[in-house]
């Protein structure tokens, strides 16, 4: 296997960078690399139901209910009824909640390009760019293959 293999070099990025945000995070703000994802991926929804958490989120509704006092303990949650459908609940961020995902996040950005500070050999702008365009091209071809 000597030659260039782009899924497994991407899969061990993203292994790393997941392992070094868990360890900034949980000294920075007592807060694991999980629970981060739970409160960023929530910031970029309007009041989801779990369920729609969970699937963003890549696990079971179950996984979501179960984290749910932990966050509404530490008031950065609140959970209440959807108007008009009191079985379903809706999810969203207090204030604090918010706070944290949003220092959290600019905190690990910020550690994270501070490794390549004097380094001109990465344009993450560009890096960035392209990443997403990648994105964007698998989620469409998974979609085209769906529909098929």
């Amino acid at each position: 296997m000597n030659r260039s293999r782009i899924t497994f070099t991407l899969n061990e990025l993203v292994y790393v960078l997941n392992s070094a945000a868990d360890r900034h995070l949980r000294a920075k703000f007592d807060l694991t690399y999980s629970q981060f994802l739970f409160l960023v991926t929530l910031m970029g929804q309007n009041t989801p139901t779990p369920s729609f958490l969970a699937e963003c989120l890549g696990v079971s509704r179950a996984a979501v209910s179960q984290r749910l006092p932990w966050f509404q303990d530490r008031g950065l949650v609140e959970v209440s009824r959807v108007t008009g459908n009191g079985k379903n609940l809706s999810l969203e961020l207090t204030r604090k909640g918010a706070e944290l995902a949003t220092q959290s996040a600019d905190f690990l950005e910020k550690e994270f390009r501070a490794l390549f500070y004097n380094t001109a050999s990465v344009d993450f702008d560009e890096l960035d760019e392209t990443l997403n365009r990648i994105k964007q091209q698998l989620i469409g071809n998974r979609e085209i293959r769906n529909a098929a």
